[in-house]
């Protein structure tokens, strides 16, 4: 395992899929989005043309709703323009195929199937070997990690979508599946965030999607550039997102003024990212942002440039919270309330919430809340926002 070679480890490309979480209808703006998974693939094949031997993709390439004959001929162009050999394997959004005989992938593209499978490449004049296994549908609960194995005395890369540690998820597994196999890079895909799981011997790493789609999935996205020499690993993360999603936490404490909340906020600002606000903390601001939350948002685009929404608004007067709950008034029921509601499951919230014949009506755009772990975060918004309003009422 002597040979001196780079390849990429990406996943979860998602071409095609929607952007949410932005209030504005610009359409530039919402073409943007659109296009920022292409955009970013397109910088991942740009890269690996300059630095790597090949290039491993670990499941979910589109979702099953947009492998258009539009998605798919545009990976297919950009692995014929990539030239150099592909290994894929299919996850939970994309094990169904419907261009696949219209729209058949280039000769360097190697997709593995539900069974275990090895391909091997030669880098100058060294075998490296690439083994790997697909989903057959759009949800198992076999171990697939379990099924790989390598060949000994040859460096080799297993792919694989996967759920490390999470018992009933998607192909669960655990931590010691990736260990004596004969397998000394596992490249895995499903998670969207970017964790290396064990560092070598064998390196164990799932590189996040490529491309944030919404606040969620906020931070830096891009693929693994993964050097081997001698078969030592090192892994090196790359940016290629088209569009930074950025949490930015906004602290009322100790302001006095809304220009001085600004000013503390434009500082954390990257410029052209998309902003996700969360106004926190305690203070005399409180009051004046709950009149207008939209009005905060769009003053600070207008000084950053930088398309902005609130996220979380859970600041307050400068009020003890667990004390006044203490107490007999409105305001202390309101909160105990919205305690009782807080400390529920986020599918037992929504239950709650969608427990009337309109409110069924409204319980698919929820669940979108529930499955970001956001209901609880609009609980104490109204719990906060209603406290607020009751004291300010009371004075």
């Amino acid at each position: 395992m002597g040979c001196e070679f780079t390849f990429i480890h990406c996943a979860d490309l998602h071409l095609g899929s929607r952007c949410w979480g932005s209030r504005h209808d610009d359409p530039a703006l919402g073409k943007r989005f659109y296009e920022s998974t292409f955009a970013s693939f397109r910088k991942i094949v740009d890269l690996g043309l300059a630095r790597a031997d090949f290039m491993v993709i670990s499941g979910d390439i589109y979702d099953e709703l947009t492998e258009t004959p539009r998605t798919r001929l545009f990976f297919a162009s950009e692995m014929k323009r990539f030239s150099k050999p592909c290994f894929i394997v299919t996850g939970n959004h994309d094990a169904r195929h419907s261009w696949s005989e219209s729209i058949p992938y280039p000769p360097n593209v190697y997709q593995f199937g539900a069974s275990p499978s090895k391909y091997r490449v030669n880098i100058r004049g060294t075998p490296v070997e690439v083994t790997g296994i697909s989903f057959d549908g759009p949800h198992t609960d076999e171990n697939l990690v379990a099924k790989l194995r390598g060949s000994p005395g040859v460096f080799t890369v297993g792919v694989v979508h996967c759920e490390v540690g999470t018992a009933g998820g998607y192909a669960p597994c655990s931590m010691e599946d990736f260990l004596g196999k004969d397998i000394q890079y596992w490249a895995l895909g499903h998670i969207h965030k970017r964790m290396v799981l064990r560092e070598a011997e064998p390196a164990v790493i799932y590189p996040g999607n490529i491309q944030g789609r919404d606040i969620s999935e906020s931070g830096e996205k891009g693929c693994m550039l993964v050097h081997v020499d001698g078969g030592n690993v090192s892994a090196e993360f790359v940016p290629t997102q088209e569009i930074l999603w950025k949490e930015v936490a906004a602290d009322i404490t100790g302001k006095a003024t809304l220009g001085e909340l600004i000013a503390s906020v434009r500082a954390e600002i990257p410029s052209d990212s998309i902003i996700g606000l969360d106004i926190v903390g305690r203070g005399p601001l409180n009051r004046p942002i709950r009149r207008d939350p939209a009005g905060l948002a769009e003053r600070i685009e207008e000084e950053t440039g930088c398309p902005t929404t609130i996220r979380k608004l859970t600041c307050t007067d400068d009020i003890d919270l667990e004390k006044l709950a203490q107490g007999e008034t409105l305001a202390s029921a309101v909160v105990k309330a919205g305690d009782s509601f807080y400390n529920m499951s986020e599918e037992e919230l929504l239950d709650a919430i969608c427990c009337t014949a309109p409110s069924k009506d409204v319980r698919m755009y929820l669940e979108y809340f529930a499955k970001h772990g956001r209901l609880h975060d609009l609980v104490r918004e109204a719990q906060l926002s209603a406290v607020s309003r009751i004291l300010e009422g009371s004075e």
